[in-house]
C-alpha cells in the first residue's frame, strides 16, 4: 500500500483502481486548515459561538486517535484553484477473510489494481457505475491533503491491507492469531491452500499467516526459520526475527 503520488492523477484516473480512503485524517485535515486560517470560520447556529484555536487543536487530535478506512474508487478530478479528486465509496465487497487460497488472493488482488478488468460476475466488490441513487457516497480530496508522508488516500492494495484497515483485522485462516501451525487441525490444508507444500503437516513450524499477514511475508518467514533452524551464517537471532515480525505487524496497525 502507498500513498496516492498527487504527481500522477492522470495516469490513476486511467486505471481507476480501488484506493483506501482515511476519512477521519480527511476531515481532521480540513477543519485544522479551516481553523488555522481563522477559528471565526467555525460557529454554531444559534449565538455564532466560537471556540479559541488551541481547543480546536486538541479536539483534532482526539479526533485522529480514531479510524475510519473506506474502499473508494476515483470518478475524476475537478480542476480549480484547488485541484479535486472526487471518489465513490464502495459499498458492498466480498470479504477478504474469507479468502482460501492463495489464488484467490491474486484474483482479488487484480480486482483490486484494475477493477475494470475481468468478468463482471467475478468482481469481489460493486463498482460505483452499479450503485443506485440513494447509494452514492461521494467524496472529495484535494490534491493539496496528499503526500507521501500523510496515508490519507492509498493505492497499491492487497489482501492484507483490506484485512487490517477496513475489515478490522478478521481473518477466518488464522482467527486473528496471525499465524498458523501448517501440522495441527486444517493447519496443514490452510498451507497447502496457499502453496507451502514443503511444511504442509510438519508441527515444527510456525508460518505468518498467508492471509491477513500476507503471501510474501508468509514466504519470507519460511525462509527466515530454515535458516535459523539450520543456523546458517547471518540468520536472524530470536531478538531479530521477532523485531522483524512486529514491524510488519506495525505496517498492518496490529
Amino acid at each position: 500500500m502507498k500513498p496516492v503520488d498527487p504527481t500522477k492523477l492522470d495516469k490513476l484516473l486511467q486505471n481507476n483502481p480501488i484506493l483506501m480512503l482515511d476519512a477521519i485524517e480527511l476531515s481532521a485535515k480540513f477543519i485544522e486548515t479551516t481553523v488555522r486560517r481563522s477559528p471565526d470560520f467555525i460557529t454554531t447556529k444559534k449565538g455564532k459561538k466560537t471556540l479559541p484555536l488551541e481547543l480546536w487543536l486538541e479536539i483534532i487530535e482526539w479526533t485522529r486517535e480514531w479510524s475510519w478506512n473506506i474502499l473508494v474508487q476515483p470518478q475524476r478530478l475537478e480542476e480549480g484553484s484547488t485541484n479535486t479528486i472526487v471518489c465513490t465509496a464502495i459499498p458492498s465487497w466480498n470479504p477478504c477473510a474469507c479468502l482460501k487460497n492463495a489464488s484467490a488472493v491474486r484474483a482479488y488482488e487484480s480486482y483490486l489494481d484494475r477493477p475494470g478488468d475481468g468478468p463482471d460476475e467475478n468482481r469481489p466488490f460493486r463498482l460505483p457505475q452499479d450503485l443506485t441513487e440513494d447509494e452514492d457516497w461521494t467524496w472529495k480530496v484535494p490534491a493539496t491533503a496528499l503526500s507521501q508522508e500523510k496515508m490519507i488516500l492509498c493505492g497499491e492494495l492487497i489482501v492484507p491491507d483490506v484485512i487490517a484497515l477496513v475489515e478490522d483485522g478478521k481473518c477466518y485462516t488464522c482467527v486473528q492469531g496471525r499465524s498458523i501451525c501448517p501440522g495441527r487441525g486444517f493447519g496443514y490444508q490452510i498451507a497447502e491452500g496457499f502453496g507451502f507444500y514443503q511444511v504442509s503437516g510438519d508441527s515444527s513450524y510456525s508460518l505468518l499467516c498467508p492471509l491477513c499477514i500476507g503471501l510474501e511475508y508468509a514466504a519470507e518467514d519460511l525462509c527466515l526459520t530454515d535458516e535459523r533452524n539450520k543456523g546458517e551464517e547471518g540468520c536472524l537471532t530470536d531478538e531479530e526475527y521477532a523485531d522483524w515480525v512486529q514491524s510488519r505487524f506495525r505496517e498492518l496497525g496490529y
